[in-house]
């Protein structure tokens, strides 16, 4: 009988073990989940909300919302399904494009941006009399300051994607690698007005960063007459987050990634994907 007590004591001890072990198994991956949880969260909601705001008095102070209003890009996320054919209107090899690069002096990623940000918004409606007409790179150069049409002769002028992919022609003329530059048309949020628009990225130190050409001088068709916007600083959204509500396509003259229907061009970077 003593003998049988000593066994039992010995079996409920070594349960009594082997449940503290596991129990502090347990509570350890609680910790451990919860301290992931932790680090996932975001850590700074208060700067992110501060940047957020700045960005809107900055569109607000450049009155980019006019240039939805009068319809900035009219085709929509349907319409970029087959994005192929839009890479014809990055022309890098342009001898208008490189003679315009020349003339300017353009050496740098600034200097290409700088020179894009004095080129004059103006809508399709109001320089062509339709809606929406895209310009080759070397038409938007050389023709646009003289058109009839044209309400500040002398000036190159054009809406978003013109602006888009001709300054995507110069980057890639002056060396950036097709890799790490490309247009961007989605659907933003310019304080409050919604629509559709054309921008561009430069792959920099791992992340996408937004070059807003139209944030210069543009036409204001509701009281005719120029607004002369100084554009966004070079680096801005390296450390603000670009309004955007929806990417539709992202595209150069030698790659495409459509991130809806997953079609995208043979040999596509893998940071493509990324937005």
């Amino acid at each position: 009988m003593g003998e049988e007590k000593k066994v039992s004591r010995g079996n409920l001890l070594i349960v009594l073990i082997i449940a503290g072990i596991f129990a502090l198994g347990v509570l350890g991956y609680i910790l451990l989940v919860e301290s992931i949880h932790e680090e996932n969260k975001p850590q700074n909601i208060p700067l992110l909300q501060q940047l957020r705001k700045e960005v809107t008095e900055e569109l607000k102070e450049f009155k980019l919302h006019k240039i939805l209003k009068h319809r900035d890009l009219v085709l929509r996320r349907e319409n970029f399904t087959q994005i192929s054919r839009y890479q014809k209107y990055v022309t890098p090899n342009d001898p208008v494009v490189l003679d315009y690069i020349s003339t300017h002096h353009i050496t740098s990623i600034e200097d290409a941006y700088y020179r894009a940000v004095s080129w004059v918004w103006v809508s399709d409606q109001t320089l062509h009399g339709k809606p929406e007409l895209w310009l080759l790179p070397a038409v938007f150069i050389r023709d646009t300051p003289s058109y009839p049409t044209n309400p500040v002769p002398g000036n190159i002028v054009s809406d978003c994607e013109s602006q888009a992919y001709t300054l995507v022609s110069i980057l890639e003329a002056v060396g950036v690698p097709k890799e790490d530059v490309r247009v961007v048309v989605g659907e933003v949020n310019f304080s409050g007005e919604k629509g559709g628009h054309a921008w561009v990225q430069i792959y920099k130190n791992g992340d996408w960063v937004e070059l807003e050409a139209t944030s210069g001088p543009f036409w204001d068709d509701d009281n005719h007459k120029l607004v002369n916007n100084k554009g966004f600083p070079f680096n801005f959204f390296e450390t603000h987050p670009y309004p955007v509500e929806e990417y539709w396509a992202f595209f150069n003259d030698k790659y495409y990634h459509n991130p809806h229907n997953g079609k995208q061009s043979p040999g596509l970077p893998p940071h493509w994907l990324t937005q």
